[in-house]
């Protein structure tokens, strides 16, 4: 496996446990009484999710992100399994950070070969 494959899949798959954990795992009175904290948290911790592709392997971002936008689903839905609740708009904001992510990292793409291109080889 290469050195960059491997990166990607070990930090992702970190992140994703990580997340998967923390949402999962029961709060013991630590919830904020701000929502718009709670949405913030996911819209940064699915945009990390997405991070080592976008930054070593962008071109994979078109199939991975879908798969994030569906694994916020399955935690959502898994949630009222491990004494949780589920919210709509937790998937929302969740999907918001995979969403900007993937397409931050074309538009930065975008205007990095547009650069390039414009000065010449």
């Amino acid at each position: 496996m290469h050195r960059r494959l491997f990166t990607i899949v070990l930090l992702t798959s970190l992140t994703a446990a990580a997340i998967s954990f923390l949402a999962l795992a029961p709060h013991h009175g630590i919830q904020s009484r701000y929502r718009m904290l709670a949405h913030l948290e996911h819209v940064l911790a699915f945009g990390l999710l997405m991070v080592p592709a976008a930054l070593l392997r962008p071109h994979w971002l078109h199939w991975l992100w879908p798969m994030g936008i569906a694994f916020a689903g399955v935690i959502e839905l898994l949630q009222p399994q491990f004494g949780r609740r589920a919210d709509l708009m937790h998937w929302v904001s969740s999907s918001f950070g995979i969403v900007l992510i993937t397409f931050g990292t074309w538009l930065a793409l975008s205007i990095v070969d547009l650069i390039r291109h414009r000065d010449g080889p």
